[in-house]
């Protein structure tokens, strides 16, 4: 009998797919996921992103899935609109032994934990933190819900050390979370700058314009309001002014695009910098690599996936102190591989610029920091936090669990004495 695992989560996201591809590669381990909607598979429009696309990376393949019926098809991904009354007989007929919970925010996700409940074990997985302003009335509202929802939970799958202390301020002990990533696929990063026919950073950099020996920061994101690129054009003119010379190139795309090409010809740094329009997984390595450096200066940012891909080739991080992958044992480290300046003090962050402009070496160390960190926000590390958390609810769970192998418990825990 093998171990049934379940995975419960609005829709195919590129970055999580290849958690239960590896999951379902474990001996002993069966494992499916049930979507609430298919954003992210068909052509779907983000008006974040200002555009209409479809992921080019394989995000169903390797393991079992299940699209389940909606109440309606949602237009966005808000609570109420990824809302699946079917959840509960799809679960019963598979019948997990445990079920890995992504977030809250969505119907579904309490209705995948209302069923759970004597029958499996629920792991939840979120990225939540606690750095921006609250409002009295939601801070209330939220200690009380989330204590709630929480309390059903029996693991927690963490992502940092405010993502940790997000859930420590909801009364959830240290004995129930489990370190793993917010992760990237990085075999598949490696794999593309790897590749003998891929275009070199020279020939990258000539693609946007950007001169072969300036140094250049590159902002990947969405370009909204929370993510705040506009400070970045900002810090750059302050550098030109000075005589610093900083380029920057922008990945992405969104509502503020052209607002920001507007900042660019005010303050007359065109030369300066670039921007790439909206780029799509499989060559999301290439233009990253392109630059030098990330400058992440959002007001509100979770935990930006961007951080983790850039230090996959090597960037130093320049980031606001409100985003939440920045700790001590974080992905961005403050002083290892990451300045960490107040948010929206555009002399600061120009500050920051202006040490790994000037500071070669600093760069140079801070990047190789990032090489050699981000092997703890690869795929590896999410699929080993969940291994270590099935093996350590095996004693509560040993009962219900009485019909799967002894065999695949000691396997794992001697991957945890391996880890």
């Amino acid at each position: 009998m093998t171990f049934r695992f379940a995975a419960v989560i609005s829709h195919p996201i590129q970055h999580y797919a290849p958690i239960f591809r590896e999951l379902g590669k474990v001996p002993g381990m069966q494992v499916k996921v049930f979507y609430g909607c298919q954003w992210g598979v068909r052509q779907t429009h983000d008006p974040d992103f200002g555009c209409t696309f479809a992921w080019d990376v394989p995000l169903l393949e390797g393991y079992d899935y299940q699209f389940l019926p909606l109440r309606r098809e949602p237009d966005k991904l808000g609570f109420w609109d990824v809302d699946n009354p079917e959840i509960a007989r799809c679960l019963s007929e598979y019948s997990p032994h445990a079920m890995w919970v992504h977030g809250y925010g969505h119907r579904t996700c309490w209705r995948a934990v209302s069923w759970a409940q004597r029958r499996c074990a629920v792991l939840h997985f979120g990225d939540s933190e606690l750095l921006r302003p609250r409002s009295l009335v939601r801070r209330v509202a939220k200690h009380l819900v989330l204590r709630y929802f929480f309390r059903r939970c029996d693991a927690f799958i963490t992502i940092g050390d405010n993502n940790e202390a997000y859930y420590a301020r909801y009364g959830v002990p240290g004995s129930k979370m489990f370190r793993g990533a917010c992760p990237i696929d990085l075999q598949r990063f490696r794999q593309t700058l790897a590749a003998p026919d891929r275009p070199s950073r020279g020939e990258m950099r000539a693609r946007f314009g950007l001169p072969a020996d300036a140094v250049v920061a590159v902002f990947s994101g969405k370009m909204v309001p929370i993510k705040r690129p506009g400070d970045l054009v900002e810090a750059v003119g302050r550098l030109r002014d000075r005589g610093v010379g900083l380029h920057a190139l922008f990945v992405g795309d969104g509502p503020l695009r052209s607002e920001l090409e507007a900042q660019v010809r005010a303050c007359r740094l065109e030369n300066e910098i670039r921007f790439s329009g909206f780029v799509n997984q499989r060559d999301i390595p290439l233009v990253l690599e392109a630059g030098d450096l990330l400058a992440i200066p959002s007001e509100r940012d979770a935990h930006p996936l961007a951080v983790a891909e850039s230090m996959a080739v090597g960037h130093p991080i320049v980031a606001s102190d409100r985003v939440g992958c920045v700790g001590a044992t974080d992905s961005a480290r403050p002083g290892v591989n990451a300045l960490v300046y107040p948010m929206g003090d555009t002399r600061a962050l120009a500050k920051a610029l202006e040490q790994l402009v000037r500071d070669g070496e600093l760069r140079r160390r801070m990047g190789q920091a990032s090489l050699e960190l981000v092997a703890g926000q690869d795929v590896s590390a999410a699929v080993g936090a969940v291994l270590r958390a099935v093996g350590a609810l095996h004693h509560r769970y040993k009962q219900p669990w009485n019909e799967v192998p002894e065999a695949f418990f000691r396997g794992l825990d001697e991957k945890r004495l391996a880890a």
